[in-house]
């Protein structure tokens, strides 16, 4: 697990805020169940009490040849979609890629603080929200 504190400029700061999107849609590579929902329900259960994440369904992310695809964002930070999340098996490190974006200082974590489904499962990264006038 990523420290929860992270220096910046020599300070130390409590971690930004980080929604985790998934995407219900997602349906089971047999074309069975909405894999998307259930990772949904265990990240729920996974994240209960756990401060500074918090989870958003969202009908379709239109990624449909990955997935479960599912998005980490937070204010002024990167945010990234990644697919082809397995929620039997990447639940803990879909979190530990949350903590590690929550962590950094612009939502940009170094590679070796990325779980294996944060690094082979990028899809694409976006520029923070422009600040508003």
């Amino acid at each position: 697990m990523s420290d929860p504190i992270a220096t910046e400029g020599g300070r130390n700061r409590p971690p930004h805020p980080v929604t985790i999107d998934v995407c219900i849609s997602c349906r089971a590579a047999d074309g069975t169940g909405r894999n998307g929902q259930l990772l949904l329900e265990r990240l729920e259960e996974a994240c209960a009490g756990e401060s500074g994440i918090s989870l958003r369904p969202v009908e379709c992310m239109a990624v449909c040849d990955r997935p479960v695809t599912f998005a980490l964002r937070g204010p002024g930070l990167w945010s990234y979609v990644i697919g082809d999340a397995d929620p039997d098996t990447q639940v803990e490190e879909i979190i530990a890629a949350a903590r590690a974006v929550a962590a950094s200082p612009n939502g940009v974590p170094q590679l070796k603080e990325r779980p294996p489904v944060f690094r082979r499962g990028v899809i694409c990264r976006l520029l923070p929200a422009p600040e508003p006038a």
